[in-house]
This record gives C-alpha cells, sequence and structure tokens, in this order.
C-alpha cells in the first residue's frame, strides 16, 4: 500500500469514528419517598397557574374501549414557596373490562421530567424530599373521588428519578410484590404526586404499562424542561459513618449503664 491510499484509508476511519456517536449512559435509578401532605398544605403554598390548565389526557389498551386518563397541572408557589412550581400528576382508571372479559388495569407510568427534582421540606419536619402524595382534597383540577362514589385511592409502591446524559426520567409504579400490592384496577384513581421545580413547563408523552400496550393517540402531561440532569442528592459517606459512629456511642452507653444499674 503506497502512502496516499494509506493516508486515505486513515483519514476514512477516523472520519467513521468521528461521525459514530457513543451511545447514550444510564444513570442510577435513586427510589424518592413521597410523604403525603395535605391539600390543605400544599394549597397554602401553590396556586395554579395561568397559562396551564388542567391537562386530562387519554390513554387506550389494546383490546379495551377508553381505558382512563392521566391529569397534569402545573402550580405556582407563592410566600415561601415563591419561585418554585409543582408539577401535580393523578392516574384514574375507568371501570371497564378488556377483550378477554377481565378488569382493565395499569402497572406503571413513565416519562421526560427534564429537571433534577427539588429537594423541599414542605412538612416542616427537617427531612428533604423530592415528591409528594395527596390523597385528602383537591389541588387545582386533580379531584380525588367522592368517598361515596366507591371509588378506591390508591397511592404509589415505588417512585423513582432516573438521570441520564441529556434528559431525566420519572418512573411510577403501583404494583408490589413484596407487598402483594396489586395494579391500579378498574374503577381505580391514583392519589395525586407532586415534583417540585424551578424551571417553567413543556409536554412530554407518557408511557403506560400493563398486560396489553397502549393504542390511539399518545398520552401527553405538563413536565418540567431545561433545567440540569443529575441526581438527587444523598448523604455523604463521611455522614453517613458519623451518625453510624454516634448510634454506637450511644447503644455502648446504654449498655454501660445497664450492666452498672445491674451490678
Amino acid at each position: 500500500m503506497n502512502k496516499l491510499t494509506l493516508a486515505l484509508a486513515l483519514g476514512t476511519g477516523l472520519s467513521l469514528g468521528m461521525a459514530v456517536t457513543p451511545p447514550a449512559v444510564a444513570g442510577p435509578i435513586q427510589t424518592l419517598q413521597t410523604p403525603e401532605l395535605s391539600a390543605e398544605q400544599f394549597n397554602s403554598l401553590y396556586r395554579p397557574m395561568d397559562g396551564a390548565p388542567a391537562l386530562s389526557s387519554n390513554f387506550q389498551l389494546v383490546g379495551s374501549p377508553a381505558t382512563g386518563s392521566v391529569r397534569s397541572q402545573v402550580f405556582e408557589g407563592f410566600g415561601e414557596a415563591a419561585g418554585t412550581y409543582a408539577y401535580g400528576y393523578q392516574v384514574s382508571v375507568n371501570p371497564v373490562l378488556n377483550e378477554a372479559g377481565e378488569p382493565v388495569h395499569v402497572d406503571s407510568l413513565s416519562y421526560r421530567f427534564n429537571d433534577t427534582p427539588m429537594g423541599t421540606d414542605l412538612l416542616k419536619t427537617g427531612q428533604t424530599n423530592y415528591g409528594y402524595t395527596v390523597t385528602n382534597g383537591a389541588i387545582g383540577g386533580l379531584v380525588p373521588p367522592a368517598p361515596a362514589s366507591g371509588a378506591t385511592i390508591q397511592k404509589p409502591t415505588n417512585f423513582s428519578w432516573q438521570p441520564n446524559d441529556k434528559t431525566g426520567v420519572i418512573r411510577v409504579q403501583y404494583v408490589d410484590p413484596e407487598t402483594q400490592t396489586g395494579p391500579l384496577g378498574a374503577g381505580a384513581d391514583s392519589a395525586a404526586f407532586v415534583v417540585i421545580s424551578d424551571h417553567l413547563f413543556t409536554k412530554q408523552f407518557v408511557s403506560l404499562q400493563s398486560d396489553s400496550p397502549t393504542t390511539g393517540d399518545l398520552t401527553s402531561v405538563y413536565s418540567a424542561t431545561g433545567g440540569t440532569i443529575s441526581p438527587v442528592p444523598v448523604p455523604e459517606p463521611s455522614t453517613v459513618l458519623a451518625w453510624a459512629g454516634m448510634a454506637g456511642a450511644f447503644a455502648l452507653v446504654r449498655r454501660v449503664r445497664k450492666n452498672r444499674r445491674s451490678a
């Protein structure tokens, strides 16, 4: 091979190598605790945002009639919550049967949320949280069923955040094999769940999981956009070790005191 041919071959190889896009790197999946926040507490900090009315987006499973809806709304903080936005979501499943004559259900849903959830202490407990559930009242257009209706309100069994290279993903799971908690069934409404951000909204499509795929028009929700994508903070190892050391020292003191009393 002459020098010209070799140079062309090397140049082509480098060009092809530069043209290949490296695979996306998936980040850690972090389970976020979602303690219950009362509707009264939420409404004292957030109000529906102008220009973002409650959005109800239907979904349909293959072999089923209109199956349910995912509702979402953006709320603007005021007072001590000023400068932040709350993104609220609620899932409803219609009391219908699938083609096999069985009640329909939803196992989980996921969607892009392009801003790392903001840690807050809306409950004033000293504990930072990255999400909340609301079951005891309406927040904006997210209204739980009336108690007399017989419909059940089901909290998510797992709420998680995954930061990837350029996008973040929120996943909400209703099934839990460990506790034998079933899916969100026909005629059920989920508790409203809320994520806090300091970025404004766009709309993202939702992926819903069941024993049948979805069909028809795509389901969409309000979602934050334009923020940073990173894992939510976790306690530093030194902090964990310090707490472990303090717990060990406390246990040792208790044992010494107990031995003295028994001597």
